[in-house]
């Protein structure tokens, strides 16, 4: 047997047509059953994982400085340990903004109209979602420049990351090891990684600092906010 429903800070909580009936039987007793609905919301858990994965990548790239040596296997294992936490955060900070543009999208304003072009001209996600944020909290051309600039990074290298190709590219150099290297082991390091986490969070806060104006997008992030500094990836206090 249930026993009540757990909600998470900014859980997003309501009842569903028809999931609340009241019926009044033939003794004149009194009869009620209510079904809860919830919608909780994973973007900030995708940035969780994001700050989880980055503490991982920090703390293998400093193992690569202090560990490189002459023997090839071991250095292998360093490159890879640093690797696979910092592609995670790219790919968590991509996932973050597609989940921002899906929570965004119903208050653009977006026509039919400009879906289609969309799709005739092939525009791409990164600015699909620097589109969407621009409408709904009206960013002006400087703004909307450096969000552009910085989902497309983003999104860019997770693509990358969840779309891999074995196609032959030039290799490349670190300045903390002495040996050439395949292009991913440069492209996915701590210090890209960092940038790509610093970038996400500096917009979400910019639009949660900035406010829309609606109502409704304004709660959201106040609840994305809240979740942050639930789940221990923002220290900042949230006013209510």
């Amino acid at each position: 047997m249930t026993e009540g429903v757990l909600v998470f800070e900014g859980m997003k909580v309501g009842v569903l047509p028809g999931d609340l009936t009241i019926e009044v039987d033939e003794s004149g007793s009194v009869n009620s059953k209510l079904i809860l609905s919830t919608a909780y919301n994973v973007l900030p858990i995708w940035l969780r994982i994001a700050n989880d994965q980055l503490f991982q990548a920090k703390q293998t790239s400093d193992e690569l400085k202090a560990r490189w040596g002459s023997i090839e296997e071991a250095n292998r294992e360093l490159l890879v340990a640093e690797l696979e936490p910092s592609l995670q955060v790219f790919v968590a900070c991509g996932i973050a903004l597609d989940a921002l543009y899906e929570q965004l999208r119903p208050f653009s304003k977006l026509s039919q109209d400009d879906i289609q072009k969309w799709k005739d001209n092939g525009t791409g996600r990164d600015k699909q979602i620097a589109e969407v944020i621009r409408r709904v909290y009206r960013l002006g051309a400087e703004e909307t420049g450096q969000f552009k600039r910085n989902i497309s990074q983003i999104l860019k290298y997770r693509d990358m990351a969840v779309h891999p190709s074995l196609e032959l590219r030039q290799t490349c150099v670190r300045p903390d090891i002495p040996v050439g290297v395949d292009w991913k082991f440069s492209a996915y390091k701590y210090s890209n990684a960092a940038r790509c986490f610093k970038a996400t969070m500096e917009m979400l806060i910019y639009i949660y600092d900035r406010k829309s104006g609606i109502n409704d997008v304004d709660q959201q992030m106040e609840n994305v906010m809240k979740a942050l500094v639930q789940l221990k990836v923002v220290t900042r206090n949230v006013q209510s």
